[in-house]
């Protein structure tokens, strides 16, 4: 068949003329065009656009140019010919790079006006047009015709290379499936003395196994042997996917395990591809018994030393992964298990990873089963992989099975996986399988359980409010002798204190007491969480002498405690609770809470005002987030008060100041009186912007001269009778409440004072009134205080909750008047009743 080549005379010219011929002057904007030279003088205009938008052509208007073009080739009209086709290729709707009938339309008029053009200028072009478009039967008469030119005419730069031959080759193989025309092209490429390679053998391995041609495979086997090549694995792919296509799976298989054999039990060297076309070939025939005993049979070719992932089963195997089959492949590992075949550890895992990635657990996690049953054992890794899907899935119970294989197998590492079981558990609030599991596993000692875990548990379960189940834990937790820590108390506290089960708070606290005293446990320390939790609840539960066993024990550890926030949940639980009802009923708890009380602090005076009015050491003092202010005076007419800012400047002394704010909650507001004036201010401050009337510029002025004559003002670097532009007698938006402050470096100020009067003499600024009045509601009724007052009783607030009270003489009180109660006054409530005189009237 294949013939030695025969000798080609030298190339001839047909042209002297280096340009091409006006002639064929149509084919320069082609994809075979020879690049004309260009005169160096020419450049591209770079303002002009580079590319015109492409238009869309109509159905019809693109019909009309192709027959126009077609008929301009054909009656040689050249120019007609070169604007239909210029007007095609232009159109979006008809992109030349993928064009074949243009292309083939040129080549053949090349050859009918014989102008030849060298093949490797056209030819692979014309190879790849054809691939993209599927015109092999185009391609192959114009590969013949260009075969005779070079033949006739003796054109070796005619002569297609092996490439183009086995495109040829291939299409007559793949495409047309004719036996005698790819014997043509192989004849053709024997006189052209064109050597074939391996694609050329598989070619026809191709067709001749899907023709069912035994003898010429045989035949080609041995040309191959002659040309020495001694690579078949193209030449065995192509062979099976003839037979693959023509449905003869017995020569698939024979082809398949010939291979093998003649291999001397080497790796197959089959691509993908191959493998793919295999598993289609026999699945969709329902072969699969045929298929698990095809890999059998090639195990016993196979070499014991081959890897896994290079033998004929792992191959098939993993195609089904990759199309998607993942019941089929399963299905073959069921059919070769029950003909007794080895399965490679490696060929499960391909379709375990396909199963996690699919979030098929359940199918993963009973292939882990069958694995072990078969005696072979999985890596950490895998484990881990498997179960962190499981979890990530929320297949809980193929996460538990799992990590019953992994104690099972004895792998000695399981920490990884627990962590992630107990997480995953965690996330998902489901605190039942937690214990379950954190039960099953405590004993194995290749598991750290901790007492972090058990609060996880406990934790989980007060936070759903199930406290039965979080104590029946706490109880497994010690009867293991896991030792609580500060966070399991913590966990239930809170717990017992949401569902209002104050009573078992208590007796958490018993055992907690015996753990940190004197003989208990050493390790256990209270901390400020734990203390805070405990104080609380048992506030709120009512439990006051327990109340002060934990005061007593943070003041042993010095811990401090936010007393205000357990003055609040005294408020709010126990309002209506009476120190005389409980006198009568229980001294011991009516001393409790008269300690609690005494301890808390509830201040002097109204309790509307404890937060903000203390007395300390002798002097009553008001509190803000600003500062600490002494309150000089109180006018109970007018229920306001004066306090003092030390820092405040006066006509005798100035000196930089801090800043002034009422807190949000405060029950105090600022006098109609008071006037505000800042010293010492940027002239680039906020306060002097003409869009904002923040300073009073009429009477003001006045007040900042007063100040500004005072020696004083040395004190802030000014000097005495200063221009007035620094100073303002400020009007602020928000009268200095929550929101919105005295903020001198804000306003660009170095000092304020406050006057609330000028004492009668509005010339001398030495008589002025400094201070801050603040009004403070009158919250308790005023005609039942002088009522009282009038009957010889004294005006008071009494009870835990504070309300209105006359408090007589005899020592008892009322909500009324003293009106025959009798004269005798008696100091016994004292401790107990905040009075208006002790209190200054607030």
């Amino acid at each position: 068949m294949w013939r030695r080549a025969i000798s080609l005379i030298p190339c001839r010219h047909f042209s002297t003329q280096p340009e091409i011929s006006t002639l064929y002057s149509f084919l320069q904007p082609s994809i075979f065009a020879l690049k004309r030279p260009q005169p160096e003088s020419q450049s591209t205009d770079p303002s002009k656009p580079q590319q015109l938008t492409p238009q869309t052509l109509t159905p019809d208007r693109q019909t009309l140019l192709e027959s126009t073009l077609r008929t301009s080739l054909t009656t040689n009209n050249t120019d007609e010919a070169w604007k239909s086709f210029k007007t095609l290729t232009s159109c979006s709707s008809f992109p030349i790079a993928n064009t074949g009938a243009p292309a083939f339309a040129l080549v053949k008029l090349m050859f009918k006006n014989r102008y030849f053009v060298p093949f490797s200028v056209w030819g692979n072009v014309l190879v790849d047009i054809s691939r993209k478009n599927g015109s092999f039967a185009a391609f192959l008469r114009v590969f013949s015709e260009n075969c005779k030119v070079v033949m006739d005419e003796k054109l070796d730069f005619m002569k297609p290379d092996l490439a183009a031959c086995n495109a040829a080759l291939q299409g007559c193989c793949r495409d047309i499936e004719s036996v005698t025309e790819a014997e043509i092209v192989v004849e053709t490429m024997s006189v052209l003395g064109i050597r074939p390679d391996e694609s050329s053998f598989g070619c026809l391995a191709y067709l001749y196994a899907l023709k069912g041609l035994e003898e010429k495979i045989t035949e080609l086997e041995g040309l191959m042997k002659g040309f020495g090549l001694s690579d078949r694995t193209t030449f065995v792919c192509n062979l099976i996917s003839g037979y693959v296509k023509s449905g003869s799976l017995e020569s698939v298989s024979g082809s398949i395990l010939r291979n093998l054999g003649e291999g001397d039990g080497q790796q197959s060297n089959f691509g993908q591809e191959t493998y793919s076309e295999v598993v289609k070939g026999f699945l969709q025939n329902g072969n699969i018994k045929d298929l698990a005993n095809l890999i059998i049979e090639a195990q016993k070719l196979e070499l014991p030393s081959l890897m896994v992932d290079k033998s004929l089963g792992y191959g098939i195997i993993n195609a089904c992964v990759s199309l998607g089959l993942l019941d089929k492949a399963h299905s073959i590992l069921d059919e070769m298990n029950a003909q007794g075949g080895f399965i490679g550890l490696g060929v499960y895992v391909s379709i375990l990873k396909a199963y996690c990635k699919e979030q098929r657990t359940a199918e993963a996690a009973q292939m882990v089963t069958e694995i072990g049953s078969s005696g072979l054992q999985l890596d950490v890794s895998s484990y881990d992989s498997l179960i962190e899907a499981s979890m990530s899935s929320q297949d809980f119970q193929s996460a538990f099975s799992l990590f019953r294989d992994m104690r099972e197998a004895r792998v000695p590492e399981l920490m990884g996986s627990y962590l992630t079981i107990m997480t995953g558990l965690t996330e998902n609030h489901r605190p039942e399988l937690m214990a379950a599991f954190l039960d099953e596993v405590v004993e194995d000692p290749r598991i750290q359980v901790s007492t972090h875990d058990w609060n996880s548990i406990i934790h989980a379960f007060c936070k759903a409010g199930r406290l039965e189940d979080a104590r029946r834990t706490f109880r497994r937790m010690t009867f293991l002798q896991f030792e609580p820590n500060e966070q399991t108390y913590l966990s239930l506290i809170n717990g017992y204190a949401t569902a209002e089960k104050y009573f078992s708070v208590l007796m958490l606290w018993n055992e907690v007491k015996r753990r940190v005293s004197a003989d208990g446990d050493k390790k256990f320390k209270l901390d400020h969480s734990l203390v805070d939790a405990f104080l609380y609840a048992l506030v709120k539960g009512g439990f006051f002498d327990a109340v002060m066993h934990v005061v007593e024990k943070s003041q042993e550890m010095r811990i401090f405690v936010d007393k205000w926030r357990y003055k609040q949940a005294f408020m709010e639980n126990h309002k209506k609770l009476r120190v005389s009802k409980l006198r009568k009923r229980n001294t011991r708890k009516m001393e409790a809470l008269i300690a609690f009380k005494n301890w808390a602090g509830f201040g002097c005076g109204h309790p509307a005002f404890a937060r903000y009015i203390k007395c300390s050491s002798g002097d009553l003092q008001f509190s803000t987030g600003t500062g600490v202010y002494i309150v000089s005076s109180i006018d109970y007419s007018s229920n306001s008060l004066v306090v003092s800012d030390p820092f405040m400047s006066t006509c005798a002394s100035m000196q930089n100041s801090g800043n002034f704010r009422l807190d949000r909650a405060s029950p105090f507001s600022l006098a109609a009186e008071d006037m505000f004036v800042l010293l010492g201010c940027s002239t680039t401050s906020p306060l002097f912007d003409q869009n904002e009337d923040l300073c009073d510029t009429g009477s003001g002025l006045r007040v900042c001269r007063g100040l500004y004559s005072c020696k004083g003002v040395t004190g802030i670097g000014l000097e005495p009778n200063a221009p007035v532009s620094t100073c303002c007698v400020y009007y602020p938006p928000i009268a200095l409440g929550p929101n919105y402050g005295l903020d001198l470096p804000k306003l660009q100020c170095s000092s304020y004072t406050s006057l609330y009067g000028f004492g009668g003499d509005e010339g001398d600024p030495m008589k002025w009134q400094f201070g801050i009045s603040l009004q403070y509601n009158d919250s308790y009724n005023t005609e039942s205080c002088k009522n009282c007052e009038a009957s010889g009783g004294l005006c008071g607030f009494a009870g835990l909750d504070q309300s209105f009270a006359c408090i007589c003489r005899n020592g008892l009180n009322t909500t009324t008047n003293c009106y025959g109660r009798g004269y005798a006054w008696s100091g016994t409530w004292n401790p107990y009743i905040q009075t208006k005189i002790t209190a200054a009237g607030t």
